[in-house]
């Protein structure tokens, strides 16, 4: 055993802990109101050992003035340990990443996920025009390798990252005012822990966006700029790139830069996180607390508790699943979902594990179809309403939430959650009746009424009506679900056949607009996702995860230079998400969701499950 033995009695604890609050938005913890001021603060016995050696400077000294306190959820921690996690991603997101919390944005949501407060940073201002935002950075606060995390290094990232054309090819809608052909936002530097962003118009949800999005302006000027053209040669800079293997200057900062939300990849890379990698191999990812974190207990103890983690990389949920039933891990939840709770329980017991059950804000698997495809038959099909809302009424959801969720979820379609503000129950009810007589009604008015010797349904030019569905099985069971719906379809004649992929394959064709159809989670459903997430919804830019708008939302997304213009309809869409997001009037902001939402009931661009 890797910990103490005077720690087994909390091992269990501390780690469940994390097991039973870290998750979506990494709320393993509940922020006080109060900053943290205290005489003396008390630090892991295996940093006080580097002090007494003069290895590190003590830990008053390496805190901000003023630290962000958490309380814990259940007790006070005990330090030190290793804790084991695995995952089946090499270079994206594991129960490593998921246990250090590491989406560490400039904001963050309370714990009720009622409201967003400070996180990075000390406190923040925004104007009476929702204009001017101001930020005021904890003084003291420091990189993992002691270096000060200061506004210079958001200057950084605004100037020599955001603003150069190599490493940011096309700028986003929510770093611009009114839009994707909106100015870009400017940046005040008004001292040494204080700056600014400035729109030229409204935009009222801008904090929204940096709850998800601001990891991505936290970068180490000190660090990185050794491998930027405005500081370095570029004949200098190719040199150290073909050293590695890489043919640009561009490629080579993005390898020294590479990270998953805010945990770097690169040892060598100084970070925020609670831990930082101390090596990495093909089949392991071993971290080290950072000396400098800049968070602290209610009882004025440095955190994190737990000296190490140590994640061993897998090559399916399969071998991750071995492990958790045999001891082998302190942790999992990111890969662990609700088809293995049986088994889990089967073997849970006090001295093994403890198993929890999360209470999702999200639809569990969610199918699209590519309503841009090459193929022009499939692509009108696609496009079909009649199509989407056929295929919704042939998922009998009640034998899905029975087989797969043991009765404990709800049939859903897609939409918002109900206590969102943006919420009518009439979104969640679309198409989700189990109405096969239906369905085959709307497959045949559609005309495809003629079917082949098997059953299926003929497309216009006489082939089988068959697709593909790609798609990753993480995180939610979608595997089990794809196999139930695939049994549905079959059964009002339609051929889909589905296909594992790796989360490599999945972004590389999902954004190729190359996919027939896929499946991911319905997330972003909350009042503080939803309104800045909305791409399921809305074609605002091409993504990973889901297809049914690649070329629609590519030529959004650059203001009309690449991809395909959308027919009128989907620009009224678009139009309707770009006044809500820069209205200042929440009314109205409230007014034009709902009628997006009211699109995605009546067309069901995304057709939910459970």
């Amino acid at each position: 055993m890797n910990i103490a033995a005077s720690q087994v009695e909390t091992r269990r604890r501390i780690i469940m802990l994390r097991k039973a609050t870290m998750f979506a938005v990494a709320l393993f913890v509940v922020i006080l109101s109060v900053q943290g001021v205290y005489a003396h603060y008390s630090e892991a016995p295996m940093l006080w050992e580097l002090v007494k050696e003069g290895k590190l400077p003590p830990v008053e000294e390496r805190l901000p003035s003023q630290p962000l306190v958490v309380e814990p959820v259940e007790a006070i921690g005990k330090y030190g340990g290793t804790a084991h996690t695995a995952t089946t991603r090499p270079t994206s997101w594991g129960d490593d990443t998921m246990m250090m919390g590491v989406w560490a944005a400039l904001v963050q949501p309370t714990f009720e996920v009622d409201d967003i407060v400070p996180h990075i940073i000390r406190d923040f201002d925004v104007s009476d025009e929702m204009t001017v935002f101001t930020f005021y950075m904890r003084e003291g606060m420091k990189w993992s390798d002691g270096h000060p995390f200061t506004a210079e290094d958001i200057q950084f990232w605004y100037e020599d990252i955001l603003h150069n054309e190599d490493l940011t090819p096309v700028v986003s809608h929510m770093w611009r005012a009114g839009g994707p052909t909106g100015p870009v936002m400017d940046f005040n530097l008004i001292d040494k822990y204080t700056f600014q962003f400035v729109f030229a118009t409204p935009a009222p949800l801008f904090i929204n966006e940096l709850v998800d999005q601001s990891h991505n302006f936290i970068r180490p000027k000190h660090y990185l700029k050794q491998f930027h053209v405005h500081y370095v040669a570029k004949e200098e800079l190719k040199t150290m790139a073909a050293a590695e293997g890489l043919d640009e200057w561009y490629e080579l900062f993005a390898a020294k830069d590479l990270r998953t939300a805010g945990a770097a990849l690169n040892p060598d890379r100084p970070s925020l996180a609670p831990y930082v990698a101390e090596r990495i191999t093909s089949d392991r990812r071993q971290w080290v607390r950072n000396p400098y974190f800049w968070k602290v207990d209610s009882a004025g103890n440095q955190l994190p508790y737990i000296d190490r983690i140590n994640c061993t990389i897998v090559s399916d949920r399969e071998v991750l699943n071995g492990m958790i039933i045999s001891g082998a891990l302190d942790f999992a939840g990111f890969e662990s979902d609700i088809r293995d709770y049986p088994i889990f329980m089967h073997y849970a017991s006090d001295d093994t594990y403890r198993v929890e059950l999360w209470k999702s804000a999200l639809n569990e698997v969610i199918y699209q179809f590519n309503m841009t495809h090459n193929d022009p038959i499939l692509r009108e099909i696609f496009s079909d309403k009649r199509f989407r809302q056929a295929l919704s009424l042939a998922i009998d959801r009640e034998e899905i939430n029975e087989l797969i969720y043991h009765g404990q979820g709800k049939p859903s379609q897609f939409t918002v959650i109900p206590s969102s503000k943006y919420y009518k129950p009439e979104f969640t009810t679309a198409y989700v009746e189990y109405d096969p007589a239906r369905a085959n009604a709307l497959l045949d008015e559609m005309g495809l009424d003629k079917r082949d010797s098997e059953g299926f349904r003929l497309r216009p030019d006489g082939e089988r009506l068959l697709f593909t569905l790609e798609y990753m099985d993480s995180e939610t069971p979608k595997q089990p679900n794809v196999e139930l719906v695939t049994q549905y379809w079959n059964e009002v004649g339609v051929d889909m056949r589905s296909k594992l992929v790796s989360s490599e394959l999945q972004a590389e064709r999902a954004t190729a607009n190359l996919m027939d159809a896929t499946v991911w989670h319905g997330d972003a459903s909350t009042d503080i996702r939803f309104p800045i997430s909305a791409g399921r919804l809305v074609p605002t830019a091409p993504s990973w995860s889901f297809i049914s708008w690649t070329e629609y939302a590519r030529w959004f997304h650059t203001a009309g230079a690449q991809g395909e213009e959308p027919p009128e309809y989907i620009k009224e869409l678009y139009g309707w998400y770009n006044e809500a997001i820069t209205t200042p009037d929440e009314g109205r902001s409230i007014e034009l969701f709902q009628k997006i939402l009211q699109e995605q009931a009546d067309n069901v661009w995304s057709i939910g499950t459970i």
